[in-house]
């Protein structure tokens, strides 16, 4: 009998061993600790991941789509008596004696006078085309081409935001970038036959490319772990600024070296590559988990754990009174003006004063005209990178997070803007340093700060509420050349000035306004809320229930 009894007891440790066993296996199988917590093999080959790799590409195509023009239209127009070639170069298009920013179409006063005439004129490397061009083009023709983009892309946003929520990101980015590719594809032939046709296809693609940020916002939302949201939209972010550097510089060699009278080859190129673009959309992205047909087990284990998702099986109903009412959203639209205010003069005032007053034009060095681009793309991955860091591994909240990365570039921004408005034509390196250092501390106010409040603070909404967002923030593009042009009337050092102090008081008030008033926690009604399709069973609470069952089991062996 006592033999019988040790049998049975050896049989039921036995039976427990294996059951541990096979329970581990599961486990390890799945990479889920004792806690039940999920870790990854590869998260940065996870379908999250894969596409925050493709808001990188989405981010490049749509500067490349924005920025060819502002070089082909150097090489489609003819050159006047006044101009025996044209300067291919940076953010802005020299083109005689004229500036024009390839942003706003705003067009500098003519015949720029000498304010210190102890410096003399330092013009180095400019890329020469000496094509003769296919049309007779006055620069205000011009500025409407280059201009029209940004009003289809202003026209876009809250429109994007909508339909985002309503049919998803994957569907709105996928029909729209596909249109742009065509009329990309398109541009030389409309070109040829009438400049209107040419004006109402760069309308139209600026109000395809304009759903880009607000449906990337959404997925983001939808995808993103907490800890992951800055580095996803830094990466699209870095990408748009990958796209301003190479669209200014392939649009160049292609002008000069490129089939179809140089020019047409832009937008052939560029054309196919958004096609191919347009097709890895279409296979790699989804616009939420539930939807994603490879998503693996273990992923789908840990965004149910991790995130609130949901599938969209009708429209979603917008809460505009919510959106409209809630004052935190409204703290982020201030720092979102306040930064495109300063986006803008960096595009446009410093540029000019180095022209102006330090009589050096930066933007006929390539060198020069690329370090602000590549010093806000390293402020950008920098912010990115680091503030999902501390969101992770630090007690601090969400909100302080923001707070402190806002604060510190837009403090920066304010010390470095008005450096320059101090220094003589001998210390145009010093200026340089200024304009690249404006960009580094914005890059951080961007990624670190702002840019994710829309996920952070209602993810289900993300793309309406950044689109509003970046509909109010578009018109300091408008307006600030403007107010530029006004205040330097006579391109003096004080004159510009005024215009530095302006642009760090405006710095200065974001982030005033932004320290006192933000608050970036999630709101319930902007919540994801989980869906059921991604819900898992608790591994500890499946284990204790298996352990229980073997144990009933040994005892009645041993009885």
């Amino acid at each position: 009998m006592e033999s019988k009894n040790r049998t049975g007891r050896h049989e039921g440790v036995v039976g427990i061993e294996e059951t541990s066993k096979s329970l581990l296996k599961d486990n390890i199988d799945t990479n889920e600790d004792l806690n039940g917590e999920v870790t990854e093999t590869c998260t940065y080959c996870s379908q999250r991941w894969i596409l925050a790799y493709m808001g990188l590409w989405l981010g490049l195509m749509v500067y490349l789509f924005n920025t060819n023009m502002s070089i082909a239209v150097v090489c489609m127009s003819k050159s006047g008596d006044d101009s025996k070639h044209h300067q291919l170069s940076g953010e802005i298009v020299l083109d005689g004696n004229a500036s024009k920013n390839e942003y706003t179409g705003y067009t500098g006063a003519e015949n720029i006078s000498t304010v210190d005439s102890g410096c003399e004129e330092k013009d180095e490397g400019s890329f020469q085309y000496s094509q003769s061009g296919e049309f007779d083009w006055s620069k205000k023709t011009q500025s409407f081409i280059l201009s029209g983009y940004f009003y289809g892309y202003m026209a876009a946003q809250i429109p994007a935001g909508w339909l985002a929520t309503s049919f998803g990101g994957k569907r709105v980015v996928g029909v729209a970038m596909g249109l742009s590719c065509i009329l990309t594809l398109l541009i030389p032939l409309f070109a040829r036959t009438s400049i209107y046709l040419l004006i109402a296809a760069r309308i139209l693609q600026g109000l395809f490319n304009g759903t880009s940020n607000p449906s990337f916002c959404g997925l983001v939302g939808a995808w993103a772990l907490p800890n992951e949201r800055s580095r996803f939209l830094a990466l699209c972010w870095f990408g748009q600024n990958a796209g301003l550097l190479l669209g200014f510089s392939t649009s160049g060699v292609l002008c000069a070296h490129g089939f179809d009278n140089g020019w047409g080859s832009i937008f052939y190129i560029h054309g196919i590559i958004g096609v191919l673009f347009v097709i890895c959309w279409w296979y790699c992205v989804y616009s939420s988990p539930s939807e994603h047909p490879r998503l693996s087990k273990q992923e789908k284990k840990l965004l149910s754990g991790k995130l609130s998702v949901n599938k969209q099986t009708e429209k979603d109903e917008v809460p505009w009174t919510k959106i409209l009412t809630y004052r935190p959203i409204y703290i982020a639209y201030i720092a979102h003006i306040c930064d495109t205010w300063t986006y803008y003069m960096l595009l446009t005032c410093l540029p000019q004063f180095v022209e102006e007053v330090l009589k050096f034009n930066i933007q006929s060095n390539g060198l020069f005209s690329c370090l602000p681009s590549i010093t806000m793309m390293i402020g950008i991955m920098f912010a990115g990178v680091t503030t999902d860091y501390l969101s992770s591994k630090s007690q601090l909240s969400i909100t302080t997070i923001r707070k402190i990365y806002l604060i510190t570039g837009y403090i920066g921004i304010a010390v470095f803007i008005i450096t320059p408005g101090f220094l003589s034509c001998h210390q145009r390196e010093i200026a340089i340093l200024c304009l690249c250092l404006c960009t580094l501390f914005e890059a951080v106010a961007v990624s670190g700060g702002y840019t994710p409040n829309s996920v952070d603070i209602a993810p289900r909404y993300a793309s309406v509420v950044f689109g509003i967002s970046n509909t109010l923030a578009s018109i300091p593009g408008i307006i600030s050349p403007i107010i530029v042009a006004e205040i330097t009337k006579n391109k003096t050092s004080e004159e510009w000035r005024i215009v530095f102090y302006i642009s760090a008081a405006v710095a200065l008030f974001g982030a005033i306004v932004y320290g006192l008033f933000a608050n970036n926690e999630v709101v319930e009604w902007g919540d994801i809320h989980v869906d059921t399709e991604l819900e898992v069973p608790d591994p500890i609470d499946e284990t204790e229930c298996v352990l229980k069952k073997v144990e009933k089991g040994t005892k009645a062996n041993v009885v």
